[in-house]
C-alpha cells in the first residue's frame, strides 16, 4: 500500500514538472491595500495551492492552448461549491477528504482566488 502511494506521488511530481515547463509563470492579483508582509504570506500559500492544483485538479480542469496548459478562472460561487464538495458528485469520489484534505483544498482555493484571471 505504501509503495503504491509513493508511486502515485512520484507520478504526480513528474506531471507537475512537465506542466511547469509548458505553462507561463502564474501571477497573482491581490487587493491594492494588502500589506506587503501579508502579501508575501499569501504568495507562499498560493504557490502551495498551485502545486496541489497541478497534482489533483489540472488533469480534468486545464485546457490545452497550443503548447501551454491554461488554468481556468473560477467564480467565488464555483469555489464555494468545491469547498463543500456537493455541487459536483464526481468530486466526492475523485477528491475525497482522504485524497485532498480540507487544508489542502483551502490552499487550492486560495490559489484560484488570487490567480490572475485569463485574458
Amino acid at each position: 500500500m505504501m509503495s503504491k502511494k509513493i508511486i502515485l506521488f512520484l507520478m504526480a511530481m513528474i506531471t507537475c514538472i512537465a506542466y511547469a515547463g509548458q505553462r507561463s509563470k502564474v501571477r497573482y492579483e491581490f487587493p491594492a491595500n494588502m500589506p506587503d508582509a501579508v502579501k508575501q504570506e499569501y504568495i507562499k500559500q498560493c504557490d502551495k495551492g498551485l502545486a496541489l492544483y497541478d497534482i489533483n485538479c489540472s488533469g480534468c480542469h486545464n485546457t490545452p492552448a497550443g503548447k501551454r496548459s491554461v488554468i481556468p478562472d473560477f467564480s467565488q460561487d464555483q469555489l464555494i461549491g468545491y469547498e463543500l464538495r456537493v455541487k459536483n458528485p464526481k468530486h466526492e469520489s475523485s477528491i475525497p477528504e482522504t485524497t485532498v484534505t480540507a487544508e489542502e483544498l483551502g490552499l487550492i482555493m486560495t490559489f484560484l482566488t488570487y490567480k490572475k484571471k485569463n485574458e
